[in-house]
């Protein structure tokens, strides 16, 4: 289980916000995760799961996807901060941008584009 969270979570594009909001994006990848586990691997997850007295009157289908889900909220949020412990950000941006002046367009009227070379051939 922590490898199939650890490769959604390295598969992803992370933003800021999606990192401030750790539980919102908790919450959607225990639901992909939920929808791709079949019912014997639910099964597995919460069959050691005792049953308590909240539960009783409610139906079989209902109490197994709240204990599934909440079985899978502590295990990805568990996961992710691991991951989150060891990981390093670097603030700056992309350091492989390409600057809109080098997009083709047209050069600064102000400055020519081999400005640099004219200033030292003044010199």
């Amino acid at each position: 289980m922590k490898e199939m969270i650890e490769l959604k979570v390295k598969s992803k594009a992370w933003t800021f916000n999606e990192i401030a909001n750790l539980s919102s994006s908790i919450d959607q990848i225990v639901t992909e995760i939920y929808s791709e586990m079949n019912l014997i691997e639910r099964f597995e997850l919460v069959k050691e799961t005792k049953i308590n007295d909240t539960m009783v009157g409610s139906f079989y289908a209902d109490m197994l996807k709240e204990i599934c889900v909440t079985h899978l909220k502590a295990e990805v949020a568990g996961t992710i901060k691991d991951m989150l412990n060891t990981a390093t950000v670097e603030f700056g941006g992309n350091n492989n941008e390409i600057s809109e002046r080098s997009m083709g367009g047209k050069p600064h009227k102000k400055r020519s584009t081999d400005d640099k070379e004219s200033e030292v051939l003044k010199k």
